[in-house]
């Protein structure tokens, strides 16, 4: 009937309020320590999965770098910043300085196009965001991986907007075949002028693009690339071209960039071509980039995941220790709730479900962290390094040591909780 179904749901509505209480009674005169280890617990886990995720970026540069270059490439970084750069009038000087020098690399026989990076300021929806330009064979050479859409859109023209590939959480609100506006700036006036793009794709995590905006002598992968946190890449044409003089703007080049031999050229050529670069660059081949970043992969695998792999180590048995010790504490009172009726199967809930909430809650908080990584760092609620991987697998990992150190605790405490009756127990502490 439906007294009785109002019956069952109010004394099913109170035995869960009693159980909640004593779930949480079970912290009584242990607050402080409780807050304190999973405060540090929550510390712990988060300086792993930083440790895991900037360990992970580095790996993820070397295998697209050796995915997208050739054996044949080198990266060439300007010796130094002449007068003439500095006193240039041009808007791009490096560009020029770049063309220049590719001009004159045109009559080697080695001789292949350089690949170069151009970028842009604009401002969408009132957010100043940064884009890059490819060329073609930049579009076939660098095609990461999209979340959703295809690099072949990039191809389809139009006279009403430019096709882009999207980067970052300012576009997912935007579909696939989706058109909105960016606004670039006039560089010598306060005017803007409107342009039309149309979502081609949408750049996978970790949003990375080649950026070539590091210079040193021991270049390795992680130098080259860069976080496109929110932004957008177009494709190089003469209607973009059009557009920038319009507005007196014009993008700029990185002063690095990548040269390659002909695939076919003889040693001679070869060396002849690379002569050519040494009198005016830092040559970084590709031999070597591959193996400075052999270096700083294993220096990191040596010097940043030991320690967050010991402390994860010190908190499980920390965590497990502790929730024995609470256990031990709460035996006498469980032998009363014994004795007033309560079965040993609710006890066995309740402990399961206290010491489960220390182990799942730090794990919990860190996935969400996790999950809302990008929104936080796009708001700049929070500034972290650009060489970082948060994705599924951080969950997963996450998630799953949560899962099994709360298991463990839950499962010896148990154990512990089981090995005196509650007679005896209460005999004890009354004797």
């Amino acid at each position: 009937s439906a007294a009785s179904d109002v019956y069952k749901r109010q004394v099913f509505g109170v035995e869960l309020m009693k159980t909640l209480k004593l779930i949480f009674e079970f912290f009584t005169n242990n607050k402080i320590t409780a807050i304190i280890i999973s405060i540090i617990y929550i510390f712990v886990l988060f300086i792993a999965n930083n440790s895991f995720g900037m360990y992970r970026y580095i790996v993820y540069t070397e295998d697209i770098f050796k995915t997208t270059e050739t054996t044949d490439s080198f990266y060439c970084m300007p010796n130094l910043v002449t007068a003439e750069m500095v006193n240039s009038s041009s808007m791009d000087p490096w560009g020029d300085y770049i063309n220049n020098v590719e001009n004159n690399a045109r009559k080697y026989k080695a001789y292949v196009p350089f690949t170069k990076v151009k970028y842009f300021n604009s401002d969408f929806n009132g957010v100043r965001i940064k884009s890059y330009i490819y060329t073609t064979d930049m579009i076939e050479k660098y095609q990461f991986n999209l979340k959703n859409g295809s690099w072949n859109n990039m191809q389809e023209q139009s006279s009403d907007y430019f096709n882009v590939i999207v980067s970052g959480i300012y576009f997912d609100y935007l579909n696939i075949g989706d058109i909105a506006e960016i606004e670039l700036p006039n560089y010598f006036d306060s005017s803007t002028k409107k342009i039309k793009i149309k979502v081609a794709g949408k750049l996978a995590e970790p949003y990375t693009v080649p950026s070539f905006n590091t210079s040193g002598t021991d270049i390795n992968t992680y130098d080259l690339y860069q976080k496109l946190e929110n932004g957008l890449i177009f494709v190089e044409s003469s209607r973009l071209t059009k557009v920038f003089k319009s507005v007196n703007n014009c993008p700029l080049t990185a002063e690095n960039f990548i040269a390659s031999y002909k695939s076919n050229s003889s040693e001679a050529e070869r060396k002849e071509y690379l002569n050519y670069f040494t009198k005016q660059f830092r040559v970084t081949d590709y031999d070597n980039i591959i193996k400075n970043t052999d270096k700083v992969i294993a220096l990191s695998f040596r010097r940043r995941l030991p320690t967050p792999l010991f402390m994860l180590s010190i908190m499980t048995v920390a965590l497990i220790s502790i929730s024995v010790l609470f256990v031990n504490k709460k035996l006498r009172e469980h032998s009363i709730y014994y004795l007033c009726g309560c079965n040993r199967r609710k006890s066995y809930f309740i402990i399961s479900c206290a010491i489960g909430l220390m182990g799942l809650l730090g794990g919990l908080l860190n996935i969400l962290f996790i999950v809302n990584y990008d929104f936080l760092t796009s708001n700049g609620i929070i500034n972290m390094s650009d060489g970082l991987i948060y994705d599924g697998q951080t969950v997963l990992f996450t998630l799953l040591y949560a899962l099994a150190v709360s298991a463990v605790s839950v499962i010896i405490s148990i154990l512990v909780f089981r090995k005196s009756s509650p007679i005896e127990i209460y005999r004890k502490y009354e004797s």
